[in-house]
């Protein structure tokens, strides 16, 4: 309880700029990045991450045995964010398994909670986060985006699950990348009966913004 109790604050004070700017949805803006990166070490360490690891400890935690390690520039929308590898090479990555509404400003129409599901995205990987990428049989999807299972290095966090089991996201299983199908269908049924995030603001997730 603590964990959405901290973050919810913090994500109240993002959602503002996550939704204002005209371009902030598109690959090459600077928006959810930067709203998150103001306030980024008092996020983090007020996250209580006993309390998410308590809450779903299988699936969100746990380091990967072998992982391409990269640090993350900036968050393009909840379910994509931007990585610099060793090397200097840049990605956009978009996180496997879960789809997150569609934020304002971007080339979809806007969704229900995306401004919200971009700034708790930016609260969980502020810009400079080391993270660690495993991906599917599918490495790339239509838009050219690696696809990745995304965990924070310092803490194991496996940030896909996180954004499921907090109702931030629903569940998006695409064959062959299925590995965690399970796991992301059973976070999301525990957000939606504990009537989390875009469950209790939404009725559910593909809500059109209205307004």
């Amino acid at each position: 309880m603590m964990v959405r109790l901290l973050a919810t604050a913090v994500v109240s004070l993002l959602v503002a700029a996550c939704a204002s700017g005209g371009d902030a949805g598109h690959a090459g803006s600077n928006g959810a990045g930067n709203a998150g990166s103001g306030v980024a070490g008092v996020v983090l360490a007020d996250i209580d991450v006993e309390a998410v690891r308590a809450r779903h400890p299988t699936s969100l935690f746990g380091i990967p045995p072998a992982a391409a390690r990269a640090e993350v520039l900036r968050v393009v929308d909840g379910d994509t964010v931007t990585v610099v590898f060793e090397g200097g090479r840049t990605e956009n990555v978009r996180l496997i398994g879960i789809d997150t509404p569609e934020k304002p400003g971007g080339n979809l129409p806007a969704e229900c909670f995306g401004a919200e599901a971009t700034a708790f995205t930016s609260v969980l990987l502020p810009p400079g986060t080391p993270v660690l990428l495993t991906g599917g049989a599918e490495t790339r999807d239509v838009y050219d985006r690696l696809l990745a299972y995304v965990h924070r290095a310092t803490d194991g966090l496996l940030v896909n699950m996180a954004l499921a089991r907090e109702g931030y996201a629903a569940a998006l299983s695409i064959a062959p990348n299925t590995d965690y199908s399970g796991h992301c269908a059973g976070a999301v049924e525990a957000a939606r009966a504990e009537n989390l995030g875009l469950w209790a603001a939404c009725g559910g997730p593909d809500t059109p913004l209205e307004g």
